[in-house]
């Protein structure tokens, strides 16, 4: 699977951020359930990211994407070797493989971040249909997801927010111990009410901060006039992500 926006492969991990590692990868051992293969990455090099991060007292040292395979039933011997091969760089073979390139030491620890697991994405769709293309009808599903290497640069640095950087809190969120399912689902959170009424335009701004609902001033003002003037309640959190849902790029196309 080619190159994306947030994951460009062309160049070489530096070699200070990878573990030691034989010369050549090996096709990941067969499973019921889930395949985990991993592929060095060039995230940690973005200029912009090195910044924002060092913002929040963090230094990124190394990356990597995880695509997580879910398996119907086990692959035979030349399936694995279909499933390496369509995973791995045509010209940097060695730089994929089924365990990880990153060695967290000297204080650094690993960040991942992937799409959440109650929605199969469009990623995902493509993936498994060329998998089956492939004469893998085994794959059900693959999900990426992207693993940042960090270390603290003072006392004061706080995972969350780097993690805020690096993934959409409304389509992903991050994975302390990586994907091991897509079977296990977070409780729903419990809906509550906004306090519009109490709080005015300042209550839908920090939802939208802290939820990512991406409000603007022109919604804001829209939604205070339609639930403190028209409906004179206050709205609920199913409602305002509701909005943002169907005022969304996405929902207008």
């Amino acid at each position: 699977f080619g190159s994306s926006d947030q994951c460009h492969f062309g160049h070489r991990t530096p070699l200070a951020t990878v573990c030691p590692r034989a010369p050549a990868a090996h096709p990941p051992e067969p499973s019921c359930a889930m395949l985990h293969i991993y592929r060095a990455a060039d995230l940690h090099e973005s200029v912009a990211l090195q910044a924002k991060a060092s913002e929040v007292g963090f230094k990124v040292v190394g990356s990597e994407v995880c695509f997580n395979v879910q398996l119907g039933r086990p692959l035979d011997a030349a399936q694995e070797v279909k499933l390496q091969y369509l995973f791995q760089e045509t010209f940097e073979p060695d730089m994929c493989g089924s365990t990880s390139f990153l060695c967290p030491a000297d204080g650094a620890s690993i960040l991942e971040v992937g799409p959440r697991q109650q929605f199969t994405s469009a990623w995902s769709t493509n993936a498994v249909s060329i998998c089956h293309a492939m004469g893998l009808p085994q794959v059900t599903r693959v999900e990426r997801s992207r693993r940042y290497l960090v270390k603290p640069a003072t006392p004061e640095a706080a995972a969350q927010k780097f993690a805020a950087l690096v993934h959409d809190r409304m389509t992903e969120c991050v994975y302390p111990d990586g994907i091991k399912s897509f079977d296990k689902h977070a409780e729903p959170a419990k809906w509550t009410t906004v306090p519009l009424l109490e709080q005015g335009a300042q209550a839908l701004e920090d939802l939208s901060k802290k939820e990512g609902l991406g409000y603007d001033s022109q919604d804001i003002d829209y939604y205070m006039r339609v639930f403190r003037d028209e409906l004179k309640r206050n709205p609920t959190t199913v409602e305002c992500f509701d909005l943002a849902q169907g005022n969304s790029e996405h929902s207008r196309h």
